[in-house]
């Protein structure tokens, strides 16, 4: 894996506002990082695709195992009156559209799971719409932020 730096987007914050994206920054400090991407090779992506398969199977035995326990759903804060509907749902195999794992990775050693993000709203934004308007604009100026693969 090899961190690229690219010249920030003068512009990306009045950018993200304009296409309603409003949480650019949060805590005073910006929501990405917008000077720099990271190039992978092959091997890489496919050991992130093992391993984000295997993971997301970790995450729902842990969904199995807190639905089935009224302790567990207290801790995990699941309001008690969508009780009923989770566990129906989740017994009656209803699918999940998209899961995001946020992970933490040098490229070498094992990827640690920082976050999973399943079913939220913002994040189809974020990846199917927000990210492809980055993408085009970084290609407009010559830089292929994110899209370069190494083989």
């Amino acid at each position: 894996m090899e961190r690229v730096s690219i010249t920030e987007r003068p512009d990306w914050r009045d950018k993200a506002t304009e296409y309603g994206f409003n949480f650019h920054t949060m805590y005073g400090e910006p929501y990405w990082c917008e000077d720099a991407y990271y190039k992978l090779t092959l091997a890489q992506v496919e050991k992130l695709e093992d391993v984000t398969a295997e993971l997301h199977q970790m995450c729902l035995k842990v969904v199995e195992r807190v639905i089935a326990s009224d302790e567990l759903m207290t801790k995990f804060r699941i309001p008690k009156h969508t009780w009923g509907f989770v566990r129906q749902s989740w017994q009656t195999q209803q699918p999940s559209l998209y899961s995001r794992l946020d992970l933490a990775w040098d490229g070498i050693g094992e990827p640690k799971l920082l976050e999973n993000n399943a079913d939220t709203p913002t994040s189809l934004y974020e990846a199917a719409f927000f990210q492809w308007i980055l993408a085009g604009r970084s290609d407009q100026r010559g830089q292929s932020a994110g899209r370069q693969r190494s083989v």
